[in-house]
């Protein structure tokens, strides 16, 4: 290919680059509207920024520690079951330029008046965790619920309260239900899903399944 063909093709890319830039707008807007919509039926309030708030009562949580170009988006909150709820699309950036990747997370965060909880993050366990363990990363296991040793990963400052919190009856739920992430500290607890960006339609059925969570920590 000679440099005028080379010249003549640039056009196109940059048409290309600009379609793409485009359609992702137009997708974004149309999923703010929708999003909107589902927020007024469920009672609830909206911001398509979210609140400034919401980073920072989060900020001592893992999921908030990742990468750069944090965004809180498309927030809506009211309370649902007696609990205070928000719901939020969580956007951030690993890495740089060419080498970088940008992860969008739906969060479900849950004020639990009546809880304290000691700082803690549960998560499906990788092999990277598994091969970390082997160079002291930390993970809570149980000797009578290997199962639940062998999927999640538990991490947290305080391990006797964590050891406490984690009954019997919260460590069956949980080998009952895989790929499951929380965190919480004091009185708020988050639920996600690694990597999952919850379509409109799905959001009122994620802060159900996000309620469940919490009340199993209730009892």
């Amino acid at each position: 290919m000679d440099s005028s063909t080379d010249i003549n093709f640039i056009p196109y890319f940059i048409g290309l680059v600009v379609c793409v830039i485009l359609i992702g707008y137009y997708y974004e807007k149309k999923r703010t509207e929708a999003l909107k919509l589902i927020a007024k039926n469920l009672h609830f309030s909206f911001s398509k920024v979210g609140r400034d708030l919401t980073e920072h009562k989060h900020q001592n949580f893992q999921l908030f520690s990742k990468g750069h170009g944090k965004k809180v988006k498309n927030e809506m909150w009211g309370n649902r079951n007696s609990i205070d709820v928000s719901i939020f699309g969580y956007q951030y950036t690993e890495g740089h330029g060419k080498h970088s990747s940008t992860y969008n997370q739906t969060v479900v965060s849950m004020d639990c008046d009546k809880l304290k909880f000691p700082l803690f993050e549960l998560k499906p366990e990788n092999t990277f965790h598994k091969i970390g363990q082997i160079f002291g990363y930390q993970d809570i296991d149980f000797e009578n619920f290997p199962e639940f040793s062998k999927n999640y990963l538990l991490r947290g400052e305080d391990e006797s309260k964590i050891r406490q919190l984690f009954t019997s009856r919260v460590i069956n739920f949980f080998e009952s239900n895989n790929n499951l992430c929380i965190e919480a500290h004091n009185n708020t607890l988050i639920f996600y899903k690694p990597s999952n960006r919850c379509k409109p339609e799905e959001i009122a059925r994620f802060i159900e399944e996000g309620q469940k969570v919490q009340q199993i920590f209730s009892y």
